[in-house]
């Protein structure tokens, strides 16, 4: 059987962009991890933007966008898109389709437009379907060894750009920088604001004052017990917030089945319950200096339970104070 016949396709400078994903193993601190690589090329100029995440989820999604356009120093008209499940909730007749809401919130922020392809038609995107393994090949082999994201993401955006200044656009002698020089001119300026690149999510707060996030657990002001609150999930953070107010923000965690506490959410419970405070999950912490456990000890010889309690009061002079002021008042 012959193959359908098909058009030579120019594409207009600043009109549409392609998106993929794609997977790679690096050396990650020693170790070999799969990464994910939001794969986004201009179809005019040909200039390619990649950065790379631990998963495909959501605020990945949204986030590798935010980068991009900022890469790009604008937004074109139009993208064209793969029915994914961050994208798409369901495939309606012909090309329309029924999407998600945090993906049209980033259309409505950027002001651009979604094309889709047909069903099973990735071929319809060639431009950046072809982006994937090249980018495999050329700047992935052999396996970068890095000790951060950041680090491989900071040599990903050098070596898009580095790679745009030695490739020529096809059926031109334009290098693809020098194109996407001209190509900048004709996209929407960026919106003043940076879109909030977030998986928004509803907690419950446990009675020992947690909410938990996939596997791992995190706290909260014990104020907040019962409460229903939101979750901001972040690539690489997490902000929890209750009655328009962020009430507490944490580093994401990727390792799982961790619970990440702050002792300043407790110190009401302990005062009530002094005698907890040896034991308490947020006292154990890395975070909190040795001299704070020593000086404990001592009031708890010295004093037994009204220590306990007369430590306490100390700990609630660390939100007024600092702990860099307070480590230094019990040494």
């Amino acid at each position: 059987m012959l193959p359908d016949p098909m058009s030579p396709l120019d594409f207009q400078l600043g009109h549409q962009f392609q998106f993929d994903w794609g997977e790679a193993d690096i050396i990650l601190q020693g170790r070999i991890q799969r990464v994910y690589l939001f794969c986004i090329q201009l179809s005019a100029s040909r200039l390619r933007f990649v950065r790379a995440y631990l998963h495909e989820k959501q605020e990945a999604f949204l986030d590798g966008f935010v980068h991009a356009f900022e890469f790009f120093g604008g937004v074109p008209t139009e993208g064209l898109f793969d029915n994914l499940k961050t994208v798409v909730l369901k495939n309606l007749q012909g090309r329309d389709r029924l999407e998600q809401e945090s993906f049209i919130a980033l259309q409505a922020h950027y002001l651009f437009k979604a094309e889709f392809c047909n069903v099973r038609s990735g071929n319809e995107k060639g431009r950046v379907e072809g982006t994937v393994s090249y980018i495999r090949r050329n700047a992935l082999v052999p396996k970068p060894e890095v000790q951060s994201l950041e680090k491989l993401n900071q040599y990903l955006s050098e070596w898009c750009l580095q790679e745009a200044k030695q490739r020529k656009v096809p059926f031109s002698k334009e290098s693809v920088f020098d194109m996407w020089e001209k190509e900048k001119l004709q996209l929407h300026p960026l919106p003043e604001n940076r879109f909030e690149a977030c998986k928004l999510v509803s907690c419950q707060v446990s009675k020992t004052s947690l909410i938990t996030i996939d596997t791992n657990q995190y706290s909260v002001p014990c104020s907040y017990v019962g409460q229903a609150v939101w979750v901001k999930n972040f690539v690489d953070r997490v902000i929890i917030v209750a009655q328009n107010q962020v009430i507490a923000e944490y580093n994401r965690s990727y390792v799982r089945n961790q619970m990440i506490t702050v002792l300043d959410h407790y110190l009401e419970v302990l005062l009530k319950k002094p005698r907890a405070i040896r034991d308490a999950h947020a006292f154990q912490s890395s975070d909190i200096p040795d001299v704070f456990r020593r000086f404990h000890r001592k009031m708890r010889e010295q004093e037994g339970a009204s220590g306990d309690r007369k430590f306490i009061r100390l700990l609630l002079l660390h939100p007024e104070i600092g702990m860099e002021k307070l480590t230094k008042a019990l040494q």
